[in-house]
């Protein structure tokens, strides 16, 4: 098997060009903390006055507590039945779809994976990262070693078997990818045989939070066959650098790689039928007959219960709720706290809400600068690496503390949350939300105060030595987003007078992703970090994967901002290799504590995502886990699981 070590895949980090992994639809590269900016549309309508019954006002409370599961707590009078068509409205189109290694992976294309196929590992109700194509595993007593048992008598679409040996090849093109290699740096070596899968450390670095966290239900926790994927002409045995292969090898392979990365083949409860790229096109699956849950599986279950899925595009949020309404989709999702709004009380829908483990919306500023002597030294390097080697962000203002304290202190947070998002969402002090690990009530960030805010902005002026303070300030091409930028702008500009200059920039979506990605932006509008381990943030945050701003050799970096922090790289380096709960928790604290001292984001609010459906559509979020007594956790970022969906008398329509 493949044997690839940290200091080359790291090299090819640095020598692989944006276009092998990046664009799409702003989403995220790697596990459930995805990178993506938020798709939303304004509306402009009032919410109606509603009247919420017992259960909706245990929802919002949760909400208001930042507890929201999702999760559909209806009852019944008929049990599941087969049959149905399900129409789903999602946000966004995928980038370089549908293969882990590649695909610039958002919510929607989340959705699309968790449909087509399954996990290594998956999170159950009480947000433990669990073994689901896993049946076991264990690890040596340093942490170093992992041993992963495959359920046996699984197949792909294609009929092939899942064992060691496919996870490995899977795990492996991923670690080669350089759009999610980074979520295994650490790891040396992924060897398969039989049923078995042997992780190996990499020296000195402890596997403590084992594979879970990168391989759950999210990108490369989730399996396709190895056949299909020797096939694709982007395989990145094929086209890494530090593909173990050699020139002539990959030569060949690539003459008869004819596959088309875009008819995925899983393993999961549908089976891909066609895929018509594009807002307004669509995403069609058919159910797996042989479906490893199904009755012809291991585990004789009845699942999955829906003949066919099709997910349709539809990036307006307006568009998208007013096809629900009219009847062109079943269900949509939308992290458009505006729209959730209106469809509470509504009993002509089902309404489910979710914030619990979600991601943090915020703005994304670039401070590349200097040289970063953590890159150095693991590609020893004998000279130091800026940042920067163009100047290209020498002259944003942002690079000064003193500048991004002004701003952070000149925002609103409960205006914005109220005039934007009903007041459905909490204002954001940190990355991560509460509940979760690192969760900090008051973490220093600093606070809505005009008055601090206009001392900051003195030390900023004298810092940049220019007035006025000028910067860009990206957006998705939507109205909501750009809207919702420009009241952030208004109340900058009401603290800080004609001194400051914001020019609002809309970005076509396709676009938005690859400037975080090579690092050609000022300060963009952004939303990531959602999950259930802060094991998970490793590779946004590391010094490891800031990698330097060169427009004439673009540079994959997932480390968008490109700041360097050592303690936050300490902590996270506790958080990976520490088993010791409470040493991680303090380790994600002081990550949230060293955000606020450097203000390296300007955090704005935690999302809310809201799962809306017609009544007709049963069981949203209950999917049991074989072998477990807890069921999955029922909707993370957004996301939910599809394969336990039912519709009543088998028609979704009526």
């Amino acid at each position: 098997m493949l044997g690839i070590r940290l200091g080359v895949v790291i090299a090819a980090f640095a020598l692989v060009a944006v276009a092998c992994g990046g664009g799409g639809d702003g989403g995220d590269t790697g596990d459930d903390a995805a990178q993506e900016p938020d798709t939303t549309q304004e509306t402009t309508e009032d919410a109606p006055t509603t009247t919420l019954t017992g259960e909706e006002d245990e929802v919002v409370e949760a909400r208001d507590a930042g507890e929201a599961t999702g999760e559909d707590v209806r009852e019944t009078e008929t049990g599941p039945v087969h049959g149905g068509r399900l129409v789903y409205g999602i946000e966004a189109d995928s980038a370089n779809p549908f293969v882990h290694y590649a695909t610039s992976c958002a919510i929607s294309c989340r959705m699309i994976f968790r449909a087509i196929t399954d996990s290594l590992y998956i999170t159950d109700s009480h947000g433990e990262i669990v073994p689901y194509l896993v049946e076991s595993e264990e690890h040596s007593d340093d942490y170093m070693e992992w041993t992963l048992t495959i359920r046996d008598g699984i197949a792909f679409h294609d009929g092939t078997p899942l064992n060691g040996e496919a996870v490995a090849y899977n795990l492996n093109l991923c670690r080669l990818s350089p759009l999610t290699g980074p979520a295994f740096l650490g790891v040396d070596s992924v060897v398969g045989e039989g049923q078995t899968v042997t992780i190996t450390a990499s020296p000195g670095q402890p596997l403590a939070a084992g594979i879970g966290p990168a391989g759950r239900a999210e990108v490369c926790g989730q399996m396709f066959s190895q056949a299909w994927m020797a096939t694709l002409p982007n395989n990145p045995l094929y086209t890494s650098p530090a593909s173990p292969l050699t020139q002539e090898q990959r030569e060949a392979a690539l003459a008869n790689a004819t596959g088309d990365p875009s008819e995925p083949v899983g393993l999961g409860a549908f089976k891909f039928v066609s895929y018509t790229p594009g807002n307004g096109n669509s995403f069609v699956a058919e159910r797996n007959p042989d479906y490893w849950r199904g009755p012809n599986g291991i585990t004789g279950e009845n699942l999955p219960y829906l003949d066919e899925i099709e997910f349709v595009v539809a990036v307006d949020i307006q568009g998208r709720s007013n096809g629900l309404k009219g009847g062109q989709f079943d269900i949509i999702h939308t992290a458009n706290a505006d729209e959730i709004s209106k469809y509470e009380g509504d009993s002509d829908f089902v309404l489910l809400q979710a914030n619990d483990f979600g991601e943090t919306s915020y703005n994304l500023i670039n401070v590349a600068a200097g040289v970063n002597p953590w890159l150095q030294a693991v590609l020893g390097a004998e000279e130091p690496i800026p940042m920067d080697p163009t100047g290209i962000n020498g002259g944003n203002p942002l690079l000064h503390l003193s500048c991004r304290k002004a701003l952070a202190h000149a925002f609103d947070g409960e205006r914005f949350a109220t005039e934007r998002h009903k007041g459905l969402v909490q204002v954001a002090n940190g990355p991560f939300p509460p509940g979760s690990i690192g969760y900090l009530e008051d973490t220093g960030y600093p606070t809505y105060d005009v008055d601090a805010a206009r001392a900051e902005f003195e030390q900023c002026k004298a810092d940049h030595g220019q007035v006025p303070v000028a910067f860009s300030f990206n957006t998705t091409n939507d109205v909501f987003n750009v809207e919702s930028n420009e009241l952030i702008a208004s109340m900058w500009a009401d603290a800080f007078g004609s001194e400051l200059d914001v020019s609002i920039q809309p970005i076509e979506q396709g676009q938005y992703i690859n400037l975080a990605l090579v690092g050609v932006f000022q300060m963009q509008g952004w939303r990531n970090h959602g999950g259930v381990d802060p094991s998970e943030q490793w590779y946004w945050w590391s010094p490891f994967t800031a990698n330097p701003v060169d427009p004439s050799v673009p540079e994959l970096a997932l480390n968008f901002g490109r700041f360097l922090d050592p303690a936050i790289s300490d902590a996270l380096n506790d958080i990976r290799h520490n088993p010791d709960p409470e040493a991680r928790r303090k380790a994600a604290e002081a990550i949230n504590r060293a955000f606020a001292e450097n203000v390296w984001n300007l955090w704005t609010y935690w999302t809310l995502w809201g799962i809306i459906a017609q009544p007709r559509v049963q069981n949203l979020t209950d999917l049991p886990i074989p072998g477990n007594d807890e069921g999955t956790f029922p909707v993370i970022s957004g996301k939910h699981h599809l394969a336990q969906i039912w519709c009543t008398d088998g028609n979704c329509q009526g």
